[in-house]
């Protein structure tokens, strides 16, 4: 967390060094939104984004002739779940009597600190109003002492394995992603509608390496690449300078 801060204030500094040179133009100001899997432009739908995946944070904004650099530093919970299958021959081996096989999930619910540095260009429509299209590198740092890893099974009746639920999971600290989208400015008012690609998985490869081999072996991890994070997040700001 210190060194996203660290960031933002370098970058701010840089920027503030040039202003006096002339036409660059620094910005910074809070901004707050939500995070979510499809856009919708229901009332309802975005009343329940604000309520279960808010988004706060700072934004600082160093512009020249129409092109930008705008790193941000954003606080959210986040919740990714990752299911594990393990079908009817390994489970009677292990020593379960599941005729179909059986799905466990595994859900690491964390606070984060995400840092985008999003390079962008800037047209203005009128006086009042300019539109943004931008792209860029982002890291999620997840806040130690914040994140909580539930276990469960999928199926109704079935036990989460003594095995899984004492073992400790590989799960990502950081996670990268490269972020692209559009936004306005409206006065002194911004919008951003961002999509986070993302590159880095939540869960590692070394997930159940602390298990013995039959569980590794028992364990399909295919779908271990859904663990990424691939969310929209609006947000709306305001520039002090």
């Amino acid at each position: 967390m210190k060194k996203a801060f660290l960031l933002l204030t370098v970058l701010l500094m840089f920027g503030s060094s040039v202003f006096a040179i002339g036409g660059i133009d620094l910005s910074v100001g809070p901004k707050v939104g939500y995070q979510t899997a499809k856009l919708s432009y229901q009332k309802d739908d975005i009343k329940a984004g604000f309520a279960n995946s808010f988004v706060v944070g700072l934004f600082g904004r160093v512009e020249f002739q129409g092109l930008y650099v705008q790193p941000e530093v954003l606080w959210f919970k986040s919740s990714n779940a990752f299911d594990m299958q393990i079908d009817k021959s390994h489970a009677e081996a292990l020593g379960y009597e599941y005729p179909n096989g059986v799905q466990f999930t595994m859900t690491r619910n964390a606070m984060n600190i995400q840092v985008p540095v999003m390079v962008g260009y800037k047209y203005d429509v009128m006086d009042l109003l300019a539109l943004r299209a931008q792209v860029g590198p982002t890291a999620n740092f997840v806040i130690p002492g914040k994140t909580l890893v539930q276990k469960s099974a999928a199926m109704e009746g079935a036990e989460f394995p003594a095995q899984l639920e004492d073992a400790e999971f590989d799960t990502k600290s950081i996670a990268w992603g490269v972020q692209f989208g559009v936004g306005a400015d409206v006065l002194g008012f911004t919008l951003d509608i961002n999509y986070n690609l993302g590159v880095s998985k939540i869960f590692g490869a070394n997930l159940l390496n602390n298990l013995d081999s039959q569980w590794v072996n028992a364990v399909d991890l295919n779908n271990i690449d859904q663990t990424k994070q691939n969310l929209f997040m609006v947000t709306i700001g305001y520039k002090f300078l």
